[in-house]
């Protein structure tokens, strides 16, 4: 498309040319030959001079706002009040509220002014009160712990990889630093469906062993993994010392009496973990960063999913590690400081 002339604005000196020469009985023609400028200049100016009494630019003449300063500012508080709605809702419960006849994109020009942009809803589990308290209270309890303290805890979890990862986003309409509000997030629910569970733990010392598991994790099945896994890693980690702490989350078969009398049977102590907390748990970013790596690797069946999951996991490095580790701290401050709501991690 070619690009659009920007119209060429006439000084006053030359309008006051154009009524001379015209007034001198100059035909519209000759005065724009002399003047070097288009017939129709000449003459939108000599109509104007005739209607208007003046050839100067006349101000207000644009298309008045469709909205007020108030009008604007009950649209925000729609939106902020419920952020899912799409701008097409809001239009019409804005119309319906304060009578603005307007469209969809003037109500997202609106919002954007106001610095609301619609964008994916972060997904994060569902945080209720008891939860929020019990958060809090652990990261109360724990904010003196330096890296060298959370350097002798071996972080553990399961985690659920699919062949065929589905895909979906929701768009909410937020400002910067919102992102983690809850209503900002799009809530989640553990283990929508999936392939292969694998198990698997590590600590600053670096990566622990991992166990692909079949079907549902159980009592007998997680003290199995735990039995042929977690106390071969231990030993590893931390050869020469029993000085460590286990972290494991609120799942009903790591809860369960027969497994707290495992561990104590093995003088295993554990960190009393918040339910609905992977922000806290650092083997969650682990999770992430392999989950891509498969996603690259698009396997076709379970056999090449367990293949590169077994590839991906060895691949993990002490560095990275101990930037997990390093970050506890930080993760303990931010739950602090957003009074236990969800935070970036």
């Amino acid at each position: 498309m070619p690009k659009k002339l920007k119209r060429k604005v006439l000084s006053e000196e030359k309008k006051g040319s154009i009524l001379a020469l015209l007034a001198e009985g100059y035909s519209e023609r000759r005065v724009a030959s002399i003047l070097k400028i288009s017939k129709t200049a000449v003459h939108k100016n000599k109509v104007k001079q005739q209607t208007l009494g003046t050839t100067k630019l006349q101000t207000g003449r644009g298309r008045k706002r469709l909205s007020t300063d108030r009008n604007d500012r009950q649209l925000i508080r729609m939106s902020l009040n419920n952020r899912r709605m799409t701008s097409s809702d809001l239009q019409k419960e804005w119309q319906k509220a304060a009578g603005v006849k307007c469209t969809a994109r003037t109500v997202r020009n609106r919002l954007l002014g106001a610095g609301l942009k619609s964008c994916n809803a972060r997904k994060k589990p569902f945080i209720n009160e008891k939860q929020r308290r019990a958060r809090l209270r652990f990261a109360r309890d724990h904010k003196d712990w330096t890296v060298e303290d959370w350097s002798k805890v071996i972080f553990s979890d399961e985690s659920n990889f699919q062949l065929c990862p589905t895909p979906g986003r929701l768009m909410v309409r937020r400002r910067p630093g919102e992102a983690y509000k809850p209503q900002c997030l799009a809530p989640t629910v553990k283990f929508g469906g999936g392939s292969v569970m694998i198990w698997g733990c590590f600590s600053k010392a670096g990566i622990g062993q991992i166990c692909l598991c079949e079907g549902r994790m159980n009592q007998t099945t997680y003290k199995v993994v735990l039995e042929e896994n977690l106390l071969p890693s231990a030993l590893t980690m931390f050869p020469n010392s029993e000085d460590w702490f286990f972290q494991q989350d609120n799942a009903p078969c790591h809860t369960i009496r027969s497994i707290k009398v495992w561990m104590e049977d093995h003088q295993i102590k554990t960190l009393s973990w918040p339910a609905q907390s992977p922000d806290l748990n650092p083997i969650e970013n682990l999770w992430n960063v392999i989950k891509r790596k498969i996603d690259g690797h698009k396997p076709s069946n379970k056999s090449e999913l367990r293949e590169f999951l077994h590839q991906e996991w060895h691949k993990v490095t002490q560095h990275q590690c101990e930037r997990l580790v390093e970050s506890m701290p930080r993760r303990m401050k931010a739950v602090i400081q957003n009074q236990d709501n969800s935070t970036k991690y």
